[in-house]
């Protein structure tokens, strides 16, 4: 009785010694596993999030600008030089809330020279790509406010030339729009009409009705 007690005691403390090293084995490997992920996927996951925020942020800065000037440019190339001065071209630099006047100004200021007079007039460039909707915003709020304030101070008559869809360089359809005709910058196509004109040809400015074309 004595001896099958003792090798009853002796299976039994070699069954629990296995178990305890079997669980130590798992144990390190799950730590092991654990601390191999973190290591793998956490930084990564900070790298991705901080990259992707501040790129976009600085890539659409820069394409919204790039845009801006493309369509500008394509603007004044549409003023025929023998005819049209460029008098001003206003920029949009500042720095701690200081800014040059002009900015607030429409885009370009010209002068048309016809038949020994000269005959000032005022333009801002927009460019937006195409809408899903009827309607679009051809100005900022506020912005439509101040062109008709200077066009009142200054006695210019202002546009605002709108280019839709296409590209900033060749928008697929312009609008030429008197800043005096619409209180509220965001209009359906449908009152546009008649303010479209071809994106193709140079722009004629009718001195005796004060309208661009």
């Amino acid at each position: 009785m004595t001896r099958m007690t003792g090798i009853i005691l002796i299976v039994i403390g070699l069954l629990i010694s296995i178990t305890g090293i079997w669980i130590l084995i798992k144990s390190s490997k799950t730590e092991i596993i654990n601390i191999h992920q973190e290591n793998e996927l956490a930084p990564a996951d900070d790298v991705v999030i901080i990259d992707t925020v501040e790129t976009a942020n600085t890539d659409d800065s820069e394409v919204y600008k790039k845009a801006g000037l493309d369509f500008e440019k394509y603007v004044v190339l549409k003023f025929n030089k023998a005819h049209y001065s460029l008098k001003n071209w206003a920029g949009d630099k500042y720095v701690e809330g200081r800014y040059a006047e002009t900015t607030t100004q429409p885009d370009l200021r010209l002068e048309l020279n016809a038949g020994g007079e000269t005959y000032p007039l005022a333009v801002e460039c927009k460019w937006r790509s195409k809408p899903e909707s009827d309607f679009i915003r051809f100005a900022n709020d506020g912005q439509l406010q101040r062109y008709q304030a200077f066009e009142d101070e200054n006695k210019i008559p202002t546009f605002i030339v709108l280019g839709v869809g296409g590209t900033p360089s060749s928008p697929e359809v312009v609008y030429v729009i008197p800043v005096r005709r619409f209180s509220k910058p965001l209009q359906h196509f449908d009152n546009l009409k008649s303010y479209q004109r071809s994106s193709n040809r140079n722009f004629y400015y009718d001195t005796e009705k004060q309208l661009l074309k």
